[in-house]
This record gives C-alpha cells, structure tokens and sequence, in this order.
C-alpha cells in the first residue's frame, strides 16, 4: 500500500506540475528575453561608442593576433560561441579590464605592461568572459539604474562611468571568480594564474594612489582565500597546463603595446 501511496503521490504532483506549466504565458517570456536581448545590444553599442570617445582603440594586426591567441582558445575549450564576442585593446595607463553589455571585453595597454605573465592576462580574460557568460553587466546596470532609465537610451555618461569603474557586487565578482577557474582548467590553463593576479593587485593597490577598485571588490586576500579554495577541490592535474603563448611572444607582445603607450 506504501508503493501504491506514493505512486498516487507522485502522479499527482506530475498533474499538479503539468497543470501549472500551463499557466505560465510562455509566448510572453520569450517575448521579454526577446526584448531584453535587444536591449543589450542597443546599450552595448551606446556605450562600446562612448569608451571609443574616451580611449584610444589601438588597431594593430600583430597585436590582434597575439591576444586572439589568449582569447580564442578560452571561449572554444569552454563551448562558448566566438560569434558575438569583441575583445578591444585601449590606449591607457590604468590597469584595468572591463566587460561592457553584449559580449565587448576592453583590456587596457597599463594592464598588458603591468602583468607578468600571459597566463594572467589569460585569467583576466577568464574573469570577465565570466562575467558575460552570467550576464553580470546587464543585470548590475537594471538594478542600479532601473529598466525605464535604460529603455530611454538615456544616461549613457553614468553607465559607461559605471561600468569601466568595475562597479559589480562582491557577489558577483566571486561567482566570476570561480567561475574563471573553471574555464582555465578547461583549457588547460593553470588557475594558480588567478590567484597570482590577485596577488599583483595587492602590490598595486598597496603603491597606488587611486585604490577606487577596493570599493567594489573583494579585496585581494580574501579573493586568493576562496580561488585556493576551490581550485584544491578541483584536484587538477598541473601537468595538462600549458602556456597559451610562449614568454618569447609575450614579451614581443608587451614591446608592441609600450610603443603605442609612448606616443602622443
């Protein structure tokens, strides 16, 4: 009688579900993603248009490959479409990178100069893929701005301030954190490379006059604490890593982005 009950039981709760699934106006929500995705492109290009007015693009072919070299590999060993993804290089002293709405990533010239290693800028990019995977940008700016402000088209100024300046919750910059981790190890990157990111920041922030970035992330011990964490339940292998590219190209890379800081 116990298995006839809970047959009965689960029954029910499968019509219960079904009945309720019903209800749900379905046409309606793939009408709001529908619309929710036009908006991110139209707020991507405004603000895309707005960094372009406030920091030189550099354009430059060998530059493009060498970090294409970075970025391509994170996105394919990970089964993430490279279809709408832009990664743009900025004239910049700041050490910075940033992830705008539809898929654009900026990485400034101070943070290629300023990194050691290609697999930290590997992290970086890592990080802020995460961030677009879980569609941090566009759900930061609906609940600091509000959906009316957005749909006007108006504000632009104050979003794209908001967005270079890295203004995501703590919340979130962990979930991009961890996250991160999993896409290097995917591609056969060390993860260790975030945490010593993190650990460059510290240096930073510790000389830097502008320490701005602290108020909006967790501060580099505690983010070092929780990536060790997690990257010791993952148990990896270090002997799959591998360099994405060779110290030899890095550093010619680095060459190539101090020349386009030097100038006028």
């Amino acid at each position: 009688m116990k298995i006839v009950g809970k047959f009965i039981l689960l029954a029910a709760s499968i019509v219960g579900l079904f009945f309720l699934l019903n209800l749900v106006e379905w046409t309606n929500v793939f009408e709001l993603k529908k619309n929710q995705d036009r908006l991110e492109v139209k707020i991507g290009k405004l603000v895309l248009n707005q960094v372009k007015d406030l920091y030189e693009v550099i354009e430059d072919d060998r530059i493009d490959s060498s970090l294409d070299s970075l970025f391509i590999p994170l996105l394919k060993e990970n089964y993430i479409s490279s279809k709408n993804y832009d990664l743009f290089l900025v004239k910049s002293t700041e050490v910075n990178a940033f992830a705008l709405p539809d898929d654009k990533i900026i990485v400034t010239t101070g943070l290629i100069n300023f990194l050691d290693s290609s697999n930290y800028l590997s992290a970086v990019l890592a990080h802020e893929i995460a961030h677009c995977e879980k569609n941090h940008v566009m759900r930061s700016l609906i609940t600091n701005f509000g959906l009316d402000l957005l749909l006007s088209g108006s504000g632009t100024g104050e979003i794209t301030n908001f967005i270079t300046g890295q203004a995501f919750s703590r919340k979130l910059e962990k979930e991009a954190d961890e996250l991160a981790i999993d896409y290097l190890v995917e591609a056969k990157i060390d993860p260790h490379s975030i945490v010593k990111v993190m650990e460059l920041f510290d240096v930073y922030l510790s000389s830097a006059d502008d320490v701005s970035w602290v108020s909006s992330h967790p501060i580099p011990a505690d983010r070092k604490k929780y990536l060790n964490q997690k990257i010791d339940r993952l148990d990896v292998d270090s002997s799959d890593f591998k360099n994405p590219i060779d110290s030899k190209t890095w550093v010619e890379l680095q060459e190539m982005v101090s020349k386009y800081d030097t100038q006028d």
